[in-house]
């Protein structure tokens, strides 16, 4: 009797284990007039059979809710056949509703959605009770006071019949799917016509677009990790409002902290601060009232305020942040590891195979680049996809789940890491349905750069500074790693210097995230970090010519050990071959 107890115990704990996860394999809908009706076949066509199967696999179904409990009306068996039994409006228990208008939606959800009551029928659901409340203060709601339509109800986002929970996969709102369903009307340029920014500009269509090539979307998709931001983590949920100027640190932040501290206490914030204020006075105007072309560039006279973060980064096009974003280039992304624009100082010289060849390889890159007709930051872009094939960095004949060249693993280690990119990113336009080259902003977008630089333009020199330092740590790191792995591959144990490359690389991600201070004035973090770095690449380029050197002796003693080996068999041979000449006279 106890055992059988105990079976029906641990056969309820899984029911209600599977109920909770929402991982039943199918969900038997209540019998009612309303299903009797509405699934017969011979009474409607098959796209209003679906509503019924839809229902079936949604959340509402699954706590056993029915068509009555929303629409209303007689759900008995005895009025089946009465239609006007079924969906009397005076019945006492439940009078018939029906569907609502789009603007009475959030009120007929919010019966439920708002009952606390109610609610904490489901509470394995951990449903919130706030959320019609917070949908009144968004731009959606407001818009639908005001008699809008257009805007998004609740059954816009999750559905209608088939409503499923946010953590299933299939559904709308699932962090997967956020963007598309956003993206079904804010993508649409026939839909959105007419809706404008605060400024007055048209509403662009182009935001999911733009996501999908971001590096949230990449996280999102690529590693799989549903914590990476979609619409709605930074819009928020039912009270969508667009974050502010002030307040895109904050949404950033949440997840980049360091980076969003940084920036607070530099002195860019403090620049955009008077930036702001500047432009709302000057108004449509915006930066040309008081720059001229190149002062700055003429695409960022358009700008009408300074969104922190995104006024760097973007907004949705949120593209891998690379050294690409300084602005102020070498001729070659290459520069990064194998030269430098700062003199390596106590870095030890290349290796003249090593240089020869680098040499070799990038004057024909450069020849080949000339031919085609590139130049600038189009040479650049270039160069980094020639680099990803070059026999020197990638396995011969191999490519990787993208169809590129599958890149050797210290060289994968040391593009990432350093985060050699683009001056540009594409996406596909959802009006022209053509591929969009989106330049990323830059330093010199709006900082004067080149010839143009002097004691009044510091932005553009800080810039000018940051990049100079990062690539000088980058070479270093460069030259360190390819001493250290010809080391490797003579066989000798480089573990030591391998770890002093490794703290050389954390001190080049540091310095990725130090710059959001913008200073690399004395007594900073960032020079702090940048002397740290180069302080263990010098070191791992010494641990690594001593192991160099140990291969050298090595074999020095392999030669001297093979001499005396063959002078040992020559003398033993000629013993022999005496010893043999002796017996042979002794024989005669």
């Amino acid at each position: 009797m106890k055992s059988s107890a105990s079976a029906g115990a641990g056969l309820l704990v899984v029911v209600l284990a599977l109920i909770g996860a929402g991982q039943l394999l199918a969900v038997e809908v209540r019998t009612t007039s309303c299903t009797t009706c509405h699934g017969d076949a011979d009474l409607f066509d098959s796209e209003v059979l679906a509503i019924l199967e839809g229902f079936r696999d949604g959340v509402h179904a699954e706590v056993g809710l029915s068509c009555h409990d929303c629409h209303g009306g007689n759900p008995a068996m005895s009025v089946a056949d009465d239609m006007f039994a079924a969906k009397d409006e005076t019945f006492r228990l439940n009078p018939y509703q029906g569907m609502p208008s789009r603007t009475e939606t959030p009120a007929f959800c919010g019966r439920c959605h708002s009952s606390a009551s109610y609610m904490k029928r489901f509470i394995w659901l951990n449903a919130r009770i706030d959320q019609e409340r917070e949908y009144g203060t968004s731009v959606h709601g407001q818009r639908l006071a005001e008699g809008d339509e257009k805007v998004a109800v609740c059954s816009d986002c999750h559905g209608v019949h088939g409503t499923r929970r946010v953590d299933d996969p299939e559904s709308r709102v699932h962090p997967t799917r956020v963007a598309e369903t956003c993206g079904g009307c804010h993508a649409d340029a026939e839909y959105m016509a007419g809706y404008t920014l605060p400024d007055g500009r048209p509403l662009p269509v182009n935001q999911y677009a733009r996501w999908q090539r971001s590096v949230h979307a990449t996280a999102m998709f690529e590693r799989e990790d549903l914590t990476a931001p979609t619409c709605n983590d930074c819009h928020g949920n039912h009270g969508a409002v667009p974050p502010g100027v002030e307040s895109i640190a904050v949404v950033c932040g949440q997840c980049h902290g360091r980076e969003a501290d940084l920036f607070r206490a530099s002195t860019k914030h403090e620049g955009f601060e008077e930036h702001n204020q500047f432009l709302a006075e000057v108004g449509e105007e915006g930066c040309a009232a008081c720059h001229e072309p190149p002062e700055p560039q003429v695409w960022v006279t358009g700008v009408r305020d300074f969104h922190e973060c995104a006024s760097c980064h973007d907004n949705h096009g949120t593209v891998r942040p690379t050294v690409a974003m300084f602005g102020e280039l070498p001729d070659s992304p290459c520069a990064f590891c194998h030269e430098s624009t700062v003199v390596l100082e106590s870095a030890a010289a290349e290796l003249e195979e090593v240089a020869r060849n680098y040499s070799e390889t990038l004057e024909r890159l450069f020849a080949e680049a000339t031919e085609a007709g590139l130049e600038g930051d189009a040479r650049f872009d270039w160069l980094v996809d020639q680099a990803l094939g070059l026999d020197q960095h990638s396995v011969a004949g191999e490519s990787d789940e993208r169809g590129q060249p599958l890149l050797r693993p210290e060289f994968a280690r040391l593009f990432d890491k350093f985060r050699i990119g683009k001056t540009y990113f594409t996406y596909l336009d959802p009006q022209s349905g053509e591929e969009v080259q989106s330049s990323i902003i830059r330093c010199n977008s709006c900082h004067v750069t080149g010839a143009m630089v002097s004691d009044s333009t510091p932005g553009a020199i800080t810039g000018i500074d940051l990049l100079d330092r990062m690539s000088e740590l980058s070479a270093t790191i460069g030259r360190a790693e390819r001493i250290v792995l010809r080391a490797h591959r003579g066989g000798v144990e480089v573990r030591d210097a391998q770890l002093e490359v490794n703290q050389a690389v954390d001190a080049e991600i540091g310095l990725e995230v130090q710059v959001h201070g913008f200073t690399a004035a004395e007594g900073s973090d960032f020079l702090s970090t940048h002397a740290k770095g180069l302080e263990h690449a010098h070191t791992a380029i010494e641990l690594g010519l001593e192991a160099q050197q140990e291969i050298q002796v090595r074999r020095l003693w392999l030669a001297l050990s093979l001499i005396a080996v063959v002078a040992t068999l020559v003398a033993l041979g000629l013993k022999i071959r005496q010893l043999s000449r002796r017996e042979a006279r002794l024989a005669r």
